[in-house]
């Protein structure tokens, strides 16, 4: 009960006041913006590489818990699609979204500071490998769909490549890869980039959770509320529970591992699914909406994991 109290509370603490500052105008879109790129661009990635580069990433990995983590993401979305497509009758390009919506969530921003309350820097690796699976692997799914929707089925090369460009030139993935290299041939990280990293490693978190709570602020309710219900159902209950089953199949991951995986399935709805809408002009009012009552809701899930997990209790 107390690391309730003490992290996920002020979590959603910190992105309350996010939350508050941008809706009395002392942080404007623009402000927001660079806020929010400082922290995504420079201060996330930077992190990532450091605690991954000191990490014994060689002997740590196991491969059973990524495949249980690809199925289980992979289910998520294919669920979401085929309620949207049955269900609410929507078309593809909705379905992707759905199904992106299921199965995407705040894995970098709250999964990290939970993890590290948690299990401590046991934490690092199993986050790491979570965040390139759903950047790279379930992100990409919906990309492929939604340019699909778009007519581009015909140029494979072109969908190829603006599949590899949303996954390489966001900064997390190139930082995870760089920081699991560093790993692996036991590079020395200069002293500079270590006291660079400790600089910055304090305000990180802090001001990503600001982050989010401010770009929530821009953010509608939409009038489809069954869509927007299912969208939060399926990434607050049914993710997290195919994680479970998925990771219950390989006895041999360890606990803390699994805890974390289930913690980060159970994280609301990642801003990247609303980015994606935007982008392609789709679904935009519902992913807008599901976003924010899944993290209205997460307060409590995510309260009952951390109850349930911690190791303390």
């Amino acid at each position: 009960m107390v690391l309730v109290l003490t992290v996920t509370i002020p979590i959603f603490i910190v992105i309350l006041a996010g939350y508050l500052s941008a809706k009395k105008g002392m942080m404007g879109p623009e402000s927001i913006k660079a806020f929010t790129n400082f922290v995504f661009y420079f201060c996330v990635p930077l992190l990532l590489f450091q605690n991954l580069a000191n990490a014994r990433v060689a002997e740590q990995i196991r491969g059973e818990f990524i495949i249980a983590y690809i199925l289980a993401g992979v289910t998520s979305f294919v669920v979401g699609l085929a309620i949207a497509r049955t269900v609410f009758r929507c078309d593809n390009g909705e379905q992707a979204i759905h199904g992106l919506a299921f199965s995407f969530g705040h894995t970098v921003f709250m999964t990290i500071p939970i993890g590290q309350a948690l299990y401590g820097d046991k934490s690092v690796l199993p986050i790491a490998l979570l965040i390139a699976i759903e950047m790279g692997v379930v992100l990409p799914l919906s990309i492929i769909l939604l340019e699909i929707r778009k007519g581009n089925q015909r140029d494979f090369l072109s969908l190829i490549k603006t599949v590899f460009r949303v996954v390489i030139l966001n900064p997390i993935v190139p930082s995870i890869l760089l920081g699991v290299t560093a790993s692996v041939l036991n590079f020395e990280l200069p002293v500079i980039l270590d006291g660079l990293v400790n600089l910055i490693k304090g305000a990180t978190i802090p001001c990503a959770l600001y982050a989010i709570g401010a770009s929530l602020a821009g953010l509608a309710f939409s009038e489809r509320l069954q869509e927007t219900g299912s969208m939060v159902f399926g990434k607050l209950l049914i993710y997290p529970t195919l994680v479970l089953v998925f990771m219950s199949l390989f006895p041999n991951i360890p606990v803390e591992w699994r805890n974390i995986a289930i913690i980060a399935a159970a994280t609301p709805l990642g801003a990247s699914v609303y980015i994606v809408a935007s982008t392609y002009n789709t679904y935009v009012n519902r992913s807008s909406a599901a976003t924010l009552v899944s993290t209205l809701l997460a307060v409590v899930t995510l309260s009952i994991l951390v109850f349930l997990f911690d190791p303390g209790a």
